[in-house]
């Protein structure tokens, strides 16, 4: 006699409990997943809080930065042994670049341009050390010594390559774990556009830096990211900062004659010029000597340029070593006068030393010794020509930024959004785009690619060891 079949149990509290999770889970991961494919899905959302993230590290950045320099270790506070200390640290920056991170080396703002431009989820272990943690890192501390000693360098550059390491850290992050669909390069982009951004508080010049030097052609596909990452970072700087303004509060400038932003113009453009030709030649001229196996060469070569900035500095003033933002700071602000040839003077021994710096190989950016030469050279030509210092100050830093570097439109921006005086934005433009146009014709190279090109050599492939030509065989 068979028995009749049981009736089926009725689920229980618990089991509906557990089926509604696991429906709740799978319906959570679909909604993620188109989510994800969407523009303004979870990816904006990450792009938010890495530019937060590089906002803060900037202004943590700067901070280091302004502690270095104000016990900065130079002839006036320690005497004759700033011969002693200032070759001795340089050559220990030196050192800590080359052994732990040789990428690290410079202002920053090539490495980010050439990431910028090449790098791709197939290039990406090639390029991984240009904006690693580790290189970052490097960086900072070896900056921070170089400025201690005394080095004619800013934190601006830096700030660039800082910002573009913490984007693309935290992107990577993103990708791996949460397998969000994250480019690459535009998280380079972002974060480097970024940093400029909070470095001088100038939303604006992030966006023409990012359109004019690190991938132009790209940044139209990604501008609404670009832009908000740029607004973030910098709303995020100022919530720690406060209100900042990089030369602070200035007065009302009186206006510049057209033939004075001229004058200035034409004249910021060819030292400009000579500026960005006297870097990339003498990096050149040097590499051989700075890359020596021997201990002695390479040490001989840091020590004497270190030296020869510490007898520049006792020549003609301490103001040569550091960023300079206390003499351009003066000349805006009317409280320092250029009388007969110290513009020009301070102009010339503030070149020598921002390259005798750079040639070194000491970590650390040209923006601010541009500002620097730049505002003593409108100034000196302004006082000449019985023209308002100040003011001549501002167009002489657009003129000379812009004929070093070769991007009007971020160097008249920036200048603008650093003093936001809206009657001398006329001047400013006219005194970059002359400088610009005079350093392009007489053949000055556009000096961040022309840098960004030494890296081609991560691409290169290597040979296997022992094969002819490499460099284990000859």
């Amino acid at each position: 006699m068979e028995l009749p079949d049981a009736a089926p149990e009725a689920p229980s509290p618990e089991d509906d409990r557990g089926s509604f999770v696991v429906r709740a889970v799978r319906r959570t991961r679909v909604l993620l997943r188109r989510a994800s494919r969407q523009r303004y899905g979870p990816p904006l959302l990450l792009y938010f809080s890495a530019a937060a993230a590089t906002g803060a590290a900037c202004v943590l950045f700067m901070r280091g930065f302004d502690f270095a320099h104000r016990h900065q270790l130079g002839i006036d506070k320690i005497g004759a042994w700033a011969f002693l200390t200032t070759p001795a640290l340089f050559i220990l920056s030196f050192e800590m670049i080359r052994l732990e991170a040789p990428l690290a080396a410079g202002t920053g703002i090539p490495q980010t341009i050439f990431a910028a431009r090449r790098l791709s989820p197939s290039s990406r272990r090639l390029l991984d050390s240009l904006l690693s943690l580790r290189t970052m890192t490097v960086k900072i501390a070896a900056l921070y010594l170089a400025v201690w000693a005394g080095a004619s360098t800013g934190r601006e550059g830096p700030s660039v390559h800082v910002a573009a390491c913490v984007f693309l850290t935290l992107v990577l992050m993103a990708r791996s774990r949460l397998k969000l669909p994250l480019d690459f390069r535009s998280a380079v982009v972002a974060g480097g556009s970024a940093g400029l951004a909070a470095a001088f508080n100038t939303p604006l010049a992030g966006v023409t830096f990012a359109i004019e030097e690190l991938s132009a052609g790209y940044v139209s596909s990604i501008r609404d990211y670009v832009i908000m990452a740029i607004i973030i970072s910098t709303v995020a700087a100022d919530s720690m900062r406060g209100e900042y303004l990089y030369f602070g509060k200035l007065k009302e400038p009186l206006p510049v004659p057209l033939q004075t932003a001229l004058a200035i113009g034409v004249l910021g453009g060819l030292l400009g010029a000579l500026f960005c030709e006297s870097i990339l030649r003498g990096q050149a001229a040097l590499a051989h000597r700075l890359a020596s196996p021997r201990l002695q060469e390479r040490w001989k070569t840091v020590g004497g340029l270190a030296l020869g900035l510490v007898i520049l500095s006792w020549a003609v003033g301490v103001h040569v070593l550091g960023p300079g933002n206390e003499v351009s700071q003066d000349l805006l602000l009317g409280d320092r006068v250029p009388h007969g040839s110290y513009g020009l003077l301070f102009s010339f021994a503030k070149t020598i030393s921002t390259l005798l710096t750079y040639w070194s190989g000491m970590a650390g950016g040209i923006f601010a010794p541009c500002l620097s030469i730049g505002s003593a050279l409108g100034g000196a030509v302004g006082s000449a020509l019985r023209s308002p210092v100040g003011a001549s100050a501002m167009v002489g830093m657009a003129a000379f930024l812009a004929g070093a570097i070769q991007a009007p439109i971020t160097s008249f921006v920036i200048i603008f959004e650093m003093t936001r005086h809206h009657n001398m934005l006329p001047s400013i433009m006219m005194g970059a785009v002359a400088g610009f146009m005079v350093s392009r014709a007489v053949g000055a190279r556009h000096l961040y690619p022309a840098l960004a090109a030494g890296y081609r050599k991560l691409l290169e492939p290597v040979p296997p060891p022992g094969r002819a030509g490499s460099p284990a065989s000859s």
